[in-house]
């Protein structure tokens, strides 16, 4: 195990430097983004090493692409356009490009040149009610983002540009939250059927802000146990094992700020996730994302455990009084996909998605029956320790007809078809071997999901 130095950190940092401006996201790549950038600058401040850098020319790349017509920082890269600057939704892309350009900016010491625009339609209390009604709390973890992107941006005018006008909704938003927490889990979204894994990175979104203004947090110890309940054995949040960069943060900030008598068990179990995130530290001075064990999918079975500390079990829910379990006919259609690590580590590819797009239904509403037989449970474990994953996914009938009926390779030769495949070297794949190639095609079929 390599002693994490700060040191380290931050030379690994300055090695992702774009000789032609902001910083990599990873060594491998060749083009950087505002929020790579964003991300290295961040870090830099985090380990007080912003002296390594220029300044003024940092903060120029963020400063040149702010659109003055609506105030969002909008990444040239990014082929998405700007319309109805009103709809989070549809400028999602924008809003979390800005959120974090103006954290980098802010750690440079830099102001954006212009107002941000885009936030007057939200700059009424009848109209922040309007936003949240159309909330999705079934989806807490992507609908919590937008909210927080409102809060740091009128934090940001409150703090930076010294609106008071921009504290009034700030807690206008805390107060819409309030009435929408969850006081049996503590979380936001669970009450929608959410799990409480998805539910506790929403909950992160919003707890920097509660902190900050001095906001009471209601149902704390629900929230605690809500979130020590998703730990897995390794002492991570990932239920695949291993860690994720997002939800071992999540969960360990969440801990940290609804905890005020630190007892044994919260001392323990901070202990342990520290000891597991020393092993995701690198010997370049970089962590890993996650690592991953042998059989990631094994590690999760949890998942299909009906007393899953990752379902999300409430008085009155249908899978409080049922467990959710699969006829013999249906797991044998999901076990026609090999489900392996290779397959778990991508988000939109991994066992539910797969089964969802493969048998037309939803997992987590199967509810028909009271176990899942031995002998399935065993046809799993066959499953997962069969290596000839060209028989079990490349060559699957259903897996072919879903690329056919997708029209996958056709959409991916038209994205590729306007990209200069030198810059993206990732996705210069070679047909005449791809029905070979395990890797090739679900990335392809990531891409063109997207």
């Amino acid at each position: 195990m390599h002693q994490i130095s700060k040191e380290a950190i931050k030379n690994y940092i300055l090695s992702l430097k774009n000789p032609q401006g902001g910083f990599f996201l990873q060594k491998q790549y060749n083009q950087s983004t505002l929020m790579s950038s964003a991300f290295s600058i961040l870090s830099l401040e985090l380990v007080n090493s912003l002296n390594h850098i220029d300044i003024k020319t940092e903060a120029s790349q963020f400063l040149k692409n702010q659109d003055k017509e609506s105030g969002l920082i909008i990444d040239p890269k990014l082929n998405f356009p700007l319309n109805n600057i009103e709809d989070l939704e549809k400028n999602y892309i924008h809003y979390q490009t800005t959120a974090f350009s103006i954290s980098a900016l802010d750690a440079l010491g830099h102001t954006p040149k212009h107002k941000f625009i885009f936030l007057d339609v939200f700059r009424a209390k009848q109209r922040i009610i309007q936003f949240f009604d159309k909330i999705n709390w079934n989806n807490p973890w992507h609908e919590s983002n937008k909210i927080m992107f409102l809060l740091q941006f009128f934090s940001y005018e409150y703090l930076r540009v010294k609106n008071n006008q921009s504290l009034k909704f700030i807690h206008i938003i805390l107060d819409q939250l309030d009435k929408m927490q969850d006081p049996e889990t503590g979380l936001w979204g669970t009450q929608f059927n959410a799990s409480s894994f998805v539910a506790m990175a929403a909950t992160y979104h919003f707890l920097i802000f509660y902190k900050y203004f001095n906001r009471s947090i209601n149902f704390s110890d629900q929230i605690a146990t809500s979130v020590l309940r998703l730990q897995m054995k390794d002492g991570l949040y990932h239920p695949f094992g291993g860690g994720g960069a997002c939800e071992d943060l999540d969960a360990i900030d969440v801990l940290s700020k609804v905890v005020i008598n630190v007892d044994n068990q919260i001392e323990q179990s901070l202990k342990h996730s520290y000891r597991a995130l020393e092993k995701n530290y690198n010997s370049d001075g970089g962590f890993c994302w996650a690592k991953r064990p042998s059989f990631a999918f094994l590690y999760g079975i949890e998942y299909l455990s009906p007393t899953s500390k990752l379902f999300n079990y409430r008085k009155g829910n249908v899978l409080s009084q049922y467990r959710p379990g699969l006829s013999s006919n249906i797991l044998s259609i999901l076990l026609s996909v090999e489900i392996n690590e290779k397959l778990v580590f991508y988000p939109k590819w991994h066992i539910f998605r797969a089964f969802e797009i493969i048998s037309k239904k939803n997992f987590f509403e199967l509810t028909r029956e009271n176990n899942i037989p031995f002998k399935i449970l065993n046809s799993i474990k066959q499953r997962i320790f069969n290596n000839d994953i060209r028989n079990t996914q490349l060559k699957n009938i259903h897996f072919q007809k879903f690329l056919k009926e997708q029209q996958v390779y056709e959409k991916y030769r038209k994205i590729t078809h306007d990209l200069d495949l030198k810059n993206y070297p990732n996705l210069n794949y070679k047909f005449k071997t791809i029905d070979q190639e395990f890797w090739s095609v679900n990335n392809i079929v990531n891409l063109t999901s997207i």
